[in-house]
Parts: structure tokens; sequence; C-alpha cells
């Protein structure tokens, strides 16, 4: 017979899990790349998050056609924090030369999950 004690502890570990289970990759919000100088690129987004993430420098990647893409690393800040949810708000300049006219960012997750992406034409000041 299946024990009341094991189906709750099975129904309590899943209820624990659904939030982890449900969170997907979220667009960016109002992401914006501006060209501030021949040389460089203004990265303006926003996203909601936990209060104690922390967002880390963007890291380069692969140039394909014109499109950059770009990764910024979000970390926690402490080891336990509240479910907390913030808006942070990211503006990062690259190093980007004129050949650039887009740009594909996304959020990464320590364990290498994405937390949020999106994509912007890369607008002449």
């Amino acid at each position: 017979m299946f024990d009341a004690r094991l189906a709750f502890a099975l129904a309590a570990t899943i209820g624990l899990a659904a939030p982890t289970l449900a969170q997907d990759s979220q667009p960016l919000r109002d992401l914006d790349a501006t060209r501030i100088n021949p040389f460089q690129v203004l990265i303006d987004f926003e996203f909601d998050s936990g209060a104690c993430d922390d967002i880390g420098r963007a890291e380069l990647g692969d140039l394909t056609d014109g499109t950059l893409a770009v990764n910024f690393p979000v970390t926690s800040t402490a080891e336990v924090c509240t479910m907390q949810i913030k808006e942070h708000e990211v503006k990062y300049a690259i190093e980007a030369d004129h050949i650039i006219s887009r740009i594909d960012v996304t959020l990464t997750g320590k364990e290498g999950q994405v937390i949020g992406t999106g994509s912007a034409g890369v607008e002449q000041d």
C-alpha cells in the first residue's frame, strides 16, 4: 500500500521544485544598443530577477554577419536569499568596431541556464 507519509513527502518535493521547473528564460525589457564612439557600443536593458543576484561583466562571443553575441553571467551575492524579485537595470559599454550592426544578449545563471535573452540593432548616436 502507498503510505500517506510517502505521498506527502512526494507532494512537498514536487511543490518545492515547481518554481525552479517553471522558470523559463524571459525577454529583456527595453533592450537598446547605441554606438557611443567608433569603437564602443552601450548596451542598456532591464530584467527582473532575485534581489541577491549580481550581473557580471559582459563576455563577448561570436560575430556572425554583423551580429555580436554578448553574454552577461548572473551570480548570487548571498548563500541564503529571500525570493524577492527586483528590477535590475544594466548599462554596459563593450568594445565593438564599425562592422557590428546587431547585438544578441543572453543572461546565464551559475550553472549555464539561460535566464534572459534579447536582440537589438545598433543605433548610431
